[in-house]
């Protein structure tokens, strides 16, 4: 029996819709099949009295090798943040403290003089890493010291994870920084390294862009792209190999030469039943909550910047808030700002639980302290993730290689999405065209 498709991407979110664009500009026959009504995933932009939340990502970081022309292919418009989204702060000592870019970072006040001086020492430091895997407090903590490397291991498991930097792998979560120090023995001089390796003229550096109309019209505009290659209300029951093919079993059976699943990894072990024993089990999330806070300028006064993290020195619920009315001011009525907030996360994942007028409240206080000013807001909004982020702890590797050796053992089966090879959007356009090579080559 001949195939009817040459792919079949089971999984609407964007890490489905990306290896979808990638395999037809390609040239193959794809077909993505999405278990909901309207494609994206956890991306459903929420506008309500003029007022637009993205509860899930809402900024993409462009020029990206990969992202770029995938989104430029599907025709996502896409326009640049404010200049103020280069702002970026830590909540620590009482105060917001802005964190510039490295190596600039040294003259940030959220770090005393002895801190800087220890960070500035990093190339200097012949400190192996351990024979085990190493967390991310670990990691940076033996590269700049522990008072630095401590601060910036919280706030970059909180903004990218909202997790525990002591039980995220620095390897799995952040593979780039710690090959820095693999190819030149530190991080200042694998930077050096890598800049000089890098191609000339240089790239333009990435700076924040916004999908013009929200991440769920992005979303749509992919799908749309896809023309018949999408089909919506598709939910999947299993996936069956086939005689050398694969079977997937929904609506109607279909029938491809090869299966993404791009799936969270408890749902594709749901349809996998023949395979489900081999599958690794394991695989932890953050649940958070996302709190969208409005009103007039006044009454929710928000500085210039993209937003603070919440130091680890600091005793609140919000993991970090968004200053997005700061530098994407259409997603407030004119003369109104508004701030998206994110609780919970690995660290005190009972928050997600609360009430809403709990999460309102404890964000609004959260605010008040950082801010030092009074917060009313006039617009609310409480959304859930209990499924949460992705946490790629320690034992994220190992898992990963099993995955590895299942797509080795059963061909035509890979694995995509945020649960495995990163989960931004830059990190799931490069992960497509990993996917993309590795059916090419079977």
């Amino acid at each position: 029996m001949t195939p009817e498709h040459e792919v079949v991407v089971v999984g609407g979110g964007f890490g489905g819709l990306l290896v979808a664009t990638e395999l037809a500009a390609r040239g193959r026959d794809v077909l993505l099949v999405d278990a909901a009504e309207a494609p994206g995933g956890v991306a459903a932009t929420i506008e309500d009295d003029g007022f637009v939340l993205e509860p899930a990502a809402g900024t993409l970081l462009l020029p990206h090798p990969k992202l770029t022309p995938l989104l430029a292919r599907a025709g996502v418009a896409v326009e640049p943040a404010s200049p103020s989204a280069g702002v970026r702060y830590v909540w620590t000592r009482g105060r917001l403290a802005a964190i510039p870019s490295s190596p600039k970072a040294l003259i940030t006040p959220a770090i005393s003089l002895r801190g800087k001086l220890r960070m500035a020492f990093e190339p200097f430091v012949r400190m192996p890493p351990p024979g085990e895997e190493e967390s991310l407090h670990g990691f940076l903590t033996r590269r700049l010291g522990d008072e630095a490397g401590g601060l910036l291991a919280h706030v970059a498991a909180s903004g990218v994870f909202a997790g525990d930097p002591r039980r995220l792998s620095a390897a799995a979560a952040f593979p780039g920084v710690v090959e820095l120090e693999r190819t030149g023995g530190s991080l200042a001089r694998g930077a050096i390294r890598r800049l000089r390796a890098a191609s000339r003229p240089r790239p333009p550096r990435p700076t924040s862009h916004l999908p013009v109309g929200g991440m769920a019209k992005a979303a749509r505009t992919m799908a749309a792209a896809l023309g018949d290659g999408y089909r919506a209300s598709f939910p999947v029951a299993a996936v069956l190999p086939d005689g050398g093919a694969w079977r997937v079993e929904g609506p109607e059976t279909l029938t491809a030469a090869a299966v993404v699943v791009a799936l969270r990894p408890g749902d594709a072990r749901a349809v996998l039943p023949t395979i489900v024993s081999e599958l690794p089990d394991g695989w932890p999330s953050s649940p958070v909550a996302v709190v969208g806070i409005g009103g007039t300028a006044a009454d929710v006064p928000l500085p210039e910047g993209f937003g603070f993290l919440t130091g680890p020195d600091v005793d609140a619920a919000t993991v970090g808030c968004l200053f997005e009315s700061s530098y994407a001011p259409r997603r407030a009525p004119e003369g109104c700002a508004l701030a998206k907030a994110i609780v919970g996360g690995a660290r005190r994942p009972d928050l997600a639980d609360r009430s809403d007028a709990d999460l309102v409240s404890v964000v609004v206080g959260d605010l008040e302290r950082a801010l030092g000013v009074s917060v009313t807001p006039s617009w609310t909004r409480v959304v859930r993730h209990p499924e949460g982020i992705p946490h790629y702890d320690l034992g994220h590797r190992h898992r990963l290689s099993a995955l590895d050796r299942i797509e080795a053992h059963h061909a035509g089966l890979v694995f995509a999405g945020w649960g495995y090879r990163g989960i931004g959007l830059a990190h799931l356009a490069a992960d497509a065209a990993r996917v993309a090579d590795r059916l090419e080559r079977r």
